[in-house]
């Protein structure tokens, strides 16, 4: 009997935990102390299983920062055997792309960078690693989109796509307690609205949740207080679907317009860089 496959627009793919910044409201709790990669291994096994159930437009490679992942091109040619038409978007904060070679993401086609700039005073430098990726091809495209009220630059060559955007204001998407990070009690409804990543289901350690922040909260506060119950399974999977870009009751642990705290990525004191990684 052929499985059944479920549509997805976008599966982020959790492939870092840690990361080379601490951002101050980081979805990914980036801002707290976390360590660790996935193994190329584990991705493989992941996909194994959940490749006959999900068809997916974009596969995102999240962290953290993913390369801080010294394995991120065997997990791309991990995706690109389950997935060989899907696009491969990696988010990065851009200040480790000199570690691999300018060109090797091309073998990966179709796929997209997203460089997020996380401090304004490192621009210029960001500016530089992205040039050498551009400079080893002709004819890019370039124009200039709006993203949920952000702007970004756009260069386009075939299959091949760079993002370079700016996001000034984060939502911290948990609350704090005699100096802990906390679950929220909000209103789920409102805390939805306000969620940066509403429609945003993640792969994390080779179970789907509903967004990056809920499956990092009960992760890392090793904590469940509404019993929310990941997708392990794809007899589940048709309900999980279903569920993507609506709230539910795990929404609450987020906060909502009563009690937000949010960050000014453009204030340096947001945004700690060690120095070693601007150059």
């Amino acid at each position: 009997m052929k499985n059944i496959k479920h549509k997805l627009k976008r599966l982020d793919l959790n492939v870092a935990y840690a990361c080379n910044i601490k951002c101050s409201g980081c979805i990914s709790l980036s801002d707290f102390p976390r360590k660790g990669v996935v193994s190329p291994e584990d991705v493989n096994n992941w996909l194994d299983y959940w490749h006959n159930y999900l068809d997916i437009d974009v596969i995102v490679l999240f962290g953290g920062e993913p390369l801080i992942n010294s394995k991120i091109l065997d997990i791309c040619k991990c995706i690109r055997k389950y997935y060989p038409t899907t696009i491969i978007r990696l988010i990065t904060n851009g200040y480790l792309l000199d570690n691999f070679e300018s060109d090797c993401w091309f073998d990966f086609e179709p796929f997209e960078m997203q460089v997020s700039i996380h401090r304004l005073d490192h621009e210029s430098n960001i500016n530089k690693k992205i040039k050498k990726i551009i400079k080893t091809r002709k004819g890019w495209i370039t124009s200039v989109e709006q993203l949920n009220q952000h702007q970004q630059i756009k260069f386009t060559l075939g299959n091949f796509v760079i993002f370079k955007s700016k996001f000034k204001d984060f939502v911290a998407p948990y609350g704090v307690k005699n100096n802990k990070l906390v679950a929220l009690r909000s209103d789920p409804i409102a805390a939805h609205k306000l969620c940066g990543s509403p429609n945003t289901p993640v792969l994390y350690k080779g179970k789907l949740y509903k967004c990056p922040p809920v499956a990092n909260l009960i992760d890392f506060l090793n904590e469940n207080w509404n019993n929310y119950k990941s997708c392990d399974r794809h007899e589940d999977l048709e309900q999980f679907i279903n569920q993507v870009g609506h709230p539910e009751s795990v929404c609450a642990q987020c906060p909502d317009n009563t009690n937000a705290i949010i960050f000014d990525h453009f204030d340096k004191g947001n945004v700690r860089v060690n120095e070693k990684n601007i150059n």
